[in-house]
């Protein structure tokens, strides 16, 4: 069976050949570029140079040989930043870890060196983001609309559209894939809520004025919404016809609930996802799926009223998101894309034996009836070793069998 059709019949919740495997399919199935690097070398790749397309996660681009080693089905469409104002249209090399390592990184990325040896993304000589020395990530350090007290600084920063350029960037790179591979294509488009109420306001204020300061926080997400229509129908009339499946991404849980009350997600941030789900089904045919981190089952009835049908990275050591749970509750009505395997503590500190009995554990729960696709909670850290890359994959592809 082919990666498309595979993963097509799991999202109408019907059983494949084997469950459908995620590695590089979106921004959190990716893998850390120092893994990706050690796992090149492991397998002895002809080609072991190493793309940092993800300048904050420093997430590898996945290349088609590693893509067909570990069976991953799917390919993600990028969008051209690569972050903090640069785009990923063309490369240069770079060693940001000090390791021996073959890595590339976005032409128009200049860190700064730092007198305490950490690494600085500079913009109009603004700090905008930093990784630490003996760091393996940059951090955001900019938030434009703190402090904000007018509606036309929300309307200034809002106002940059998906450009031309990008839009031909989008389309001649799904045309590629379409015409290259066999998988499907995960769009990944964006149209965060909250997220980007986080990193426009900063994470506290932000959170401070969602109670203290209701109508200018309303204002701010009437605003992204009609920016987010005008830019996903742009997105969709040059590369709908490609893509599979759109990515919205959102953060609602932390570890141990919602950050906000069910409440208020229904008051201020339901009825903008809702809107864009419903512009989309009316566009287009592609499946709409969403991303968020922590404890969300008590969301996820809310999440399906509004329009996603897919959910991810299902991180299953937060509160009350236990395989068993979420499969009982929700599992004929919402694709689990992720909790395939715990990577806070299992994948990073587990042996490879721990690694396998995770696998085929959660592969037991969540793979019945379709509606599974087998990856990692979230991406892959530095620390992984290619043995455990392996057993990952190989145990979900092997075990994974129908």
């Amino acid at each position: 069976m082919k990666s498309r059709e595979r993963i097509l019949l799991t999202l109408k919740h019907e059983e494949p050949d084997r469950v459908p495997i995620d590695l590089g399919g979106m921004r959190s199935s990716g893998i850390h570029a120092i893994a990706y690097n050690k796992l090149k070398r492991y397998l002895n790749c002809e080609d072991k140079s190493v793309k940092i397309f993800d300048l904050g996660q420093q997430l590898a681009v996945v290349d088609e040989e590693i893509r067909e080693r570990v069976s991953s089905d799917v390919v993600e469409l990028k969008r051209l930043d690569g972050g903090f104002g640069t785009r990923i249209n063309s490369w240069k090399q770079m060693d940001l870890f000090l390791d021996g390592g073959e890595y590339y990184v976005p032409t128009d990325f200049n860190p700064k060196g730092l007198a305490d040896g950490s690494l600085a993304i500079e913009i109009e000589g603004k700090i905008v983001a930093l990784m630490p020395k003996g760091g393996y990530y940059f951090d955001s350090r900019y938030t434009p609309l703190a402090n904000a007290s007018e509606r036309k600084e929300i309307d200034i920063i809002l106002s940059n559209r998906i450009t031309g350029e990008e839009l031909d960037f989008l389309e001649a790179q799904a045309r590629e894939i379409k015409n290259n591979t066999d998988c499907v294509i995960l769009g990944s488009f964006g149209g965060n809520f909250m997220e980007m109420g986080h990193t426009l306001f900063g994470y506290q204020e932000f959170m401070e004025r969602l109670i203290l300061d209701k109508s200018f926080i309303e204002y701010f997400l009437s605003k992204l919404e009609e920016k987010y229509l005008e830019e996903i129908e742009r997105y969709l009339s040059r590369v709908g016809k490609y893509i599979d499946i759109i990515i919205l991404g959102d953060d609602y849980g932390t570890q141990e609930d919602l950050q906000i009350s069910i409440e208020m997600f229904r008051q201020l941030f339901k009825p903008h996802l809702k809107a864009l789900c419903d512009f989309i089904k009316k566009r287009s045919d592609v499946y709409i799926f969403l991303h968020s981190c922590g404890a969300v089952s008590k969301l996820i009835p809310d999440l399906i009223d509004a329009g996603i049908q897919i959910l991810n990275p299902v991180q299953t050591s937060a509160k009350g998101m236990s395989p068993e749970l979420l499969k009982k509750k929700f599992g004929k009505d919402i694709v689990f894309w992720g909790g395939g395997c715990d990577t806070q503590r299992i994948l990073p500190f587990g042996t490879l034996e721990e690694v396998e009995n995770d696998v085929k554990k959660r592969i037991d729960i969540f793979a019945p009836e379709g509606g599974f696709v087998f990856a990692a909670v979230h991406n892959i850290q530095q620390e992984v070793s290619p043995e455990k890359c392996l057993r990952l994959f190989d145990t979900a592809r092997d075990y994974g069998k129908y």
